[in-house]
């Protein structure tokens, strides 16, 4: 990377690689000035530790003077250390302390799971009895983050164990509330025969008479909403009937016995209905999120550090979802997600610290781009991950901690793409030429390889350089990621625009997977949420779970699947539970639990479950 824009005082249209001059200059007076000092002080500290050396030695004598010597080293080593190192995995950690640390978070976790255990109480599928404890459960990431941020932000020396867990999780836990049902009813039919025999020996048979009865069942209750300070959830009821469990009333009795009373036999059916909670489709939870933040603020949290907190939380909590909880991190809204890295492991576990610096300078949209750049830049495998250096005004890998590479990074990839108006392809050469290169592009109509091109020979000439950056940037870091905004589809074969409802789903690219989320609003999408939404756009009723649009659908072979068409497997149970939508060339797009809304491979499901098919909506 280029000398860039982050030391502003030379730069101008050359944008960072002008800096190279007058950073040489510089640095080589610096450089003079620094050698002078550097030996007039090395004269005076050996004059003057002889000088109080021989006068300790004279008043301690040699071995109590070694001894605090020892006292001295150990002192400034721990000092080195700080007190955050046990908490990011250093090993300033005692092995005590770490396992009171392993003993705190189980402690933590056993008392947030005690805060929905009656759910496993309730009269429900076991699975969506799991996911609603999940959901609801608070989060060990709330207690993580807390001293996290006290250690890493406001520099306090604290430690798990200062948070009682039963007393934290009074702020976040979930008050549950039921509803009495009174009107599930059961009718009992009864058919009776009658058989008599006559005096010459004649049978005769009476009947069926038929007789039916219905009365209330006891009164039970079913679990309606979850409550916390900050939000809420609804649980909507569903009444089933039986014999079947059906959703609608049938013909289907139960026999349930018979008797017989002199000549007549009676035989007994039963009809009964019985309310339970709806655990076909999963409920919404609506945090109010600036309440969420005043509970954290509570805490000691500043509200301008919010961002940062949020992704504390989720570091600890992988599956914490920042956005249900009012956290955009994006400076550019939800719509701002575009595209997936391609890159390697090495690249992959610098994700934390980029995503925690997007969040800081607002472009958490880009954290993908931001990883396609640093597989061009380094691979992931050296120091200054981010080739920032030269960002710094330094010679290059000069940095040698990969966070500061990656903080300087971001920060001037932000700066260019604010200065892009978003366009990716300037803000790309621009992060390799530096920032002179965006106005230069802009007054010519934009990014082409040409423009790149004349750029580069423009300031090679200028400074009497064989070549100016890589012209080929762009290409260089777009091969590591695939931009989703300029997919295209064909409509054939369906009543419906494909490429419209696939518009309508790209906005929310990125956006984390949520159990029962039907709407943005939900904080994501669950896979049959995601096509609800899109759907219901266009004017089709998809409403339902994957099992109820597989109903809705009509199949169609392999070899007539169009884009459009729907996808179904089973993940889950012996049904329909996992739902896309086609895009041909093995790929569909879904909302799944790895990636959230996302791009998928047909092949790659079909390895992990049951593959149930390409189905078609019709009218």
């Amino acid at each position: 990377m280029n000398p860039q824009d982050l030391a502003n005082d030379a730069a101008g249209q050359a944008g960072g690689a002008g800096k190279k001059i007058a950073g040489k200059m510089a640095r080589k007076a610096a450089g003079k000035a620094l050698k002078f000092l550097k030996k007039i002080a090395k004269e005076f500290i050996k004059k003057l530790i002889l000088v109080v050396g021989k006068s300790l030695l004279a008043i301690l004598g040699p071995w109590v003077l070694g001894a605090l010597a020892v006292v001295l080293v150990v002192a400034i080593i721990l000092s080195a250390i700080p007190f955050a190192d046990w908490f990011l995995g250093g090993n300033s950690r005692s092995e005590s302390q770490k396992k009171a640390d392993i003993q705190y978070e189980e402690k933590f976790k056993k008392a947030a799971d005690k805060t929905v255990a009656e759910i496993n109480n309730i009269e429900a599928n076991a699975a969506w009895k799991a996911n609603l404890m999940n959901t609801l459960k608070p989060s060990w990431g709330i207690p993580a983050a807390l001293v996290r941020y006290h250690i890493v932000v406001k520099d306090k020396k604290v430690k798990l164990s200062d948070y009682d867990p039963d007393d934290l999780i009074q702020l976040f836990k979930p008050t549950f509330s039921y509803s009495t049902i009174t009107d599930d009813m059961e009718t009992i039919k009864t058919v009776t025969y009658c058989t008599t025999t006559d005096e010459e020996g004649n049978t005769h048979t009476t009947g069926p008479t038929t007789n039916i009865t219905s009365t209330a069942r006891p009164a039970h209750k079913v679990l309606s909403a979850a409550t916390f300070n900050y939000g809420n959830m609804n649980i909507k009821p569903l009444k089933r009937y039986y014999p079947g469990g059906t959703e609608t009333k049938t013909d289907q009795w139960d026999e349930t016995g018979t008797s017989s009373s002199g000549d007549c036999t009676t035989t007994s059916y039963r009809q009964y209905e019985h309310t339970t909670v709806d655990d076909r489709f999963q409920p919404v939870l609506n945090i109010d999120g600036p309440k969420f933040q005043s509970v954290l603020i509570g805490q000691g949290i500043k509200q301008e550090d919010m961002k940062l907190v949020y992704e504390f939380i989720k570091t600890a909590d992988p599956t914490w979802n920042p956005y249900l909880y009012g956290g955009n991190g994006s400076g550019n809204g939800l719509g701002g997600y575009a595209g997936q890295a391609k890159v390697s492991e090495a690249v992959m576990r610098w994700e934390p610290l980029v995503r925690k610096y997007a969040i800081i300078y607002g472009i958490e949209d880009q954290v993908n781009l931001i990883l396609a750049v640093i597989q061009q830049e380094s691979g992931g495998n050296h120091l200054d991950v981010m080739q920032s250096s030269e960002s710094a005004n330094l010679p290059p890998n000069t940095i040698i901690d990969p966070e500061v590479s990656i903080m300087y990074g971001v920060k001037h990839f932000a700066s260019v793409f604010r200065s892009a108006g978003g366009d990716i392809k300037i803000t790309l050469q621009a992060y390799n030429f530096g920032g002179g290169f965006i106005d230069y592009a802009q007054k010519r109509g934009g990014y082409s390889k040409e423009v790149a091109i004349e750029f580069s020979e423009m300031m090679a000439a200028r400074y009497g350089w064989a070549r100016y950056g890589d012209v080929n940037y762009v290409e260089h870091v777009l091969r590591y990621y695939t931009d989703w905004s300029n997919l295209t589809v064909g409509s054939d074969g369906q009543i419906f625009d494909v490429q419209e409802a696939l518009n309508i789903m790209s906005k929310y690219m990125g956006l984390p997977y949520v159990w029962g989320g039907r709407t943005p609003s939900s904080g994501g999408f669950d896979c049959s949420g995601l096509l609800e939404f899109a759907f219901n756009k266009l004017g089709i009723n998809l409403y339902g779970t994957a099992a109820i649009q597989y109903n809705k659908t009509v199949p169609v072979s392999e070899s007539e699947a169009q884009p459009g068409d729907l996808v179904f497997w089973v993940t889950r149970g012996d049904f329909p539970s996992h739902v896309g939508m086609y895009l041909g060339n093995d790929s569909f797009i879904n909302a799944n639990n790895s990636k959230g809304v996302s791009i998928s491979s047909v092949s790659n499901w079909n390895k992990l479950y049951p593959f149930l098919g390409y189905r078609r909506i019709v009218k």
